[in-house]
């Protein structure tokens, strides 16, 4: 049954005559047969006839044909069998024909039903068939979209020059969209901001395109300008269908024969910034694709990382470049500094002026520094004059003394005064004020020390006229008033035995002024041994030390320990004095200050220096009384020495003591 479904309808002729003929055999065997033995069910046959024609009519008349021709059967057949028995069988045929066309309608129908479901089925398939398709389509037009995108990426984050990625850029989109040929312009950045081509091209026939190339590169586009200003104007991309008939195209009225048609161009975008245009160029007119459009779209957004990477790196670069100038010069002034800061006189830092300077310099392989200070030059004078050249005063108090310049030898590009850069005009000028300020302050410490020199030298003539006052004083107080005392005690001794004689009542005060002439005697002496101990010129350092220190013993009570060795047989009288002066100011001290119990002095002559080393163990001094610049004393201390190049130095510790030590380079051995 299901075979015979799927005939087609044209064969219902067929169909019709095959029935024709199978109701004439199944009449003729009807004819021929006894009615006993042929009962009409063959005629069945004929309803499946009608079934194989696929057609509800027919076989309704195939049925009520087969029933006709089973009541007619009745009649032609010959007679035979008993009449009830043969009625009784024609109209069980008759049932059995009409059943089976109730059973072939439902086949019938059933079929239909399932042809029908059949067709939708095809329908729903073909449908899902042509989506599959056209999903496989989509997808394989999203993977081609996904690799052109993995592409860019990829070029857009390879660490490759902006031209290289560009040129691959331009051949992978001509690949992808099947364009002949391809062009990058960039955006000047001037005010303007033109699109200038970049001569960066994709082109699968070169001299086919030789046109277009030459006026490409040779044409500036302004916004709204032609294909890539509208571009740039509007910040999205944009299509031509046919370039020779657009009248906002300048390229193509400027040659014959351009070459090209279609055109599409879309931006390079920093964020909403547009700094390139790309526009590819095809020989046939094509209508806008919109999609393709959205696709350049991306590929402008992933060629832009591109350039913001090249542009970070060149800011990068320029930011490192600047830094390095800026720590070049902060180097050179803090060079300058110290050396301005450490150095004594104006020589040795011109001197070396230019080997500071010259590292701080944008070319400091041709830079040459140069100084004229008054009538002096310092540096290179011979070096010849060029362009390159820098100068700034150096000021002292408002009068301009000389000027500091610096020379390139070779010609460079300008950057702010001729080759210099502004920051370095203005090192420039800092570095002339640190040397106006050295001047200034070297004049003023040459006019210190000359100061301080003369103040030296007028306290030690001071202290010469001193000590020579004092001993002339001593000499006299020795020599005229002791000798006046001592006459005096002589003739009041004699008046004293004449009185004694003559008037005794008189003796009484002669006695008194015996007592005051010999009590004076000692005061006198001892008047003298202060202003300049004789035993000083007499008998030498030594003795004069160690009487100083007995003396001392005896008027304080605190016991004085004395070591000399080493000490040469003969010593400048000046240095004597200084020596036995300050030991006198130490022992002053030790009285004064230490409360010590005792007092250890040590004298010795080593390696053509005189030693004096005096230790107490009272409590000791403190540091900021050492560095104290009111302690008179020991500043007299320190003068002394000076002359010889010697030195006092002072060290205690509390409740440890105090040790003086004094060096001076010895005149005589």
């Amino acid at each position: 049954m299901n075979s015979l479904t799927y005939k087609p309808q044209n064969n219902s002729k067929l169909i019709s005559a095959l029935s024709a003929v199978t109701a004439g055999i199944i009449l003729l065997l009807d004819w021929v047969s006894p009615l006993g033995i042929s009962d009409g069910v063959l005629y069945v046959a004929l309803v499946l006839l009608g079934l194989i024609a696929e057609n509800r009519k027919f076989i309704l008349a195939e049925a009520a044909a087969g029933t006709l021709l089973c009541i007619v059967g009745i009649f032609l057949s010959p007679p035979g069998g008993e009449l009830w028995k043969v009625l009784l069988n024609r109209f069980l045929a008759i049932m059995a024909i009409w059943i089976t066309s109730f059973v072939c309608l439902l086949q019938l129908r059933t079929q239909q039903k399932l042809r029908k479901a059949h067709q939708a089925l095809e329908i729903n398939v073909q449908s899902r068939t042509r989506e599959l398709h056209d999903a496989h389509a989509d997808l394989l037009r999203e993977k081609s979209f996904l690799e052109l995108n993995k592409n860019l990426t990829a070029a857009a984050n390879m660490s490759q020059s902006v031209e290289d990625t560009m040129q691959y850029a331009l051949a992978l989109l001509c690949k992808h969209t099947g364009w002949p040929v391809g062009h990058y312009y960039v955006v000047e950045e001037t005010e303007n901001k033109k699109l200038v081509s970049s001569n960066i091209w994709h082109c699968q026939d070169k001299e086919a395109f030789e046109n277009l190339k030459q006026v490409t590169e040779s044409t500036e586009f302004e916004r709204g300008v032609g294909l890539p200003g509208r571009v740039l104007d509007s910040g999205n991309p944009a299509w031509i269908t046919d370039a020779t008939q657009d009248e906002n195209f300048p390229r193509a009225q400027l040659v014959e024969d351009i070459g090209i048609r279609a055109g599409f161009a879309f931006p390079v975008l920093i964020g909403k910034e547009v700094v390139g245009v790309m526009e590819f160029f095809s020989t046939e007119a094509v209508e806008p694709q919109t999609e393709m459009l959205e696709i350049m779209a991306q590929a402008g957004y992933h060629l832009g990382r591109v350039m913001e990477r090249s542009r970070a790196e060149t800011h990068r670069e320029k930011l490192l470049s600047i830094l390095r100038e800026r720590i070049k010069e902060l180097t050179c002034l803090y060079q300058v500094s110290q050396l301005i800061g450490t150095s004594k006189s104006l020589d040795t830092i011109f001197n070396q002026l230019g080997a500071h300077i010259k590292p701080g310099w944008q070319y400091p392989e041709i830079t040459c520094v140069r100084v004229h200070l008054r009538d002096r030059v310092y540096g290179d004078p011979l070096f010849p004059e060029s362009k390159g050249k820098l100068s700034a005063p150096v000021l002292v108090s408002g009068v301009v003394l000389g000027t500091l310049e610096i020379h390139y030898t070779e010609e460079k590009p300008p950057a702010f005064e001729g080759p210099f850069l502004q920051e370095e005009r203005k090192l420039l000028d800092i570095l002339a004020n640190l040397l106006s300020i050295a001047v200034e302050r070297i004049h003023a410490e040459e006019n210190i020390a000359k100061s301080e020199e003369r103040l030296r030298e007028l306290y030690h003539r001071l202290q010469n006229i001193r000590e020579e006052e004092r001993t002339r004083i001593a000499r006299e107080f020795h020599d005229h008033l002791g000798q006046v005392l001592t006459t005096l005690k002589l003739e009041l001794d004699l008046l004293d035995k004449k009185l004694e004689r003559k008037a005794p009542d008189l003796q009484e005060n002669t006695d008194r002024l015996l007592q005051l002439v010999e009590g004076t005697l000692p005061a006198v002496k001892q008047l003298v041994m202060d202003l300049r101990p004789p035993v000083l010129d007499d008998l030498g350092l030594k003795d004069a030390i160690e009487w100083q220190a007995h003396d001392f013993e005896n008027r304080t009570g605190i016991l004085c320990n004395v070591a000399v060795k080493n000490l040469p047989p003969t010593l400048a009288p000046e240095q004597a004095t200084a020596i036995f002066r300050i030991f006198q100011e130490t022992l002053t001290n030790v009285m004064r200050h230490a409360q010590a119990s005792q007092v250890h002095v040590i004298m010795e002559g080593r390696s053509r220096q005189l030693i004096l080393r005096v230790h107490d163990n009272g409590r000791g001094i403190k540091e900021c009384q050492i560095s104290d610049s009111k302690s008179l004393g020991l500043l007299g201390m320190r003068e002394r020495v000076l002359p010889w190049e010697g030195e006092v130095n002072i060290q205690g510790g509390e409740n440890q003591g105090t040790t003086v030590t004094i060096k001076i380079n010895m005149e005589n051995q």
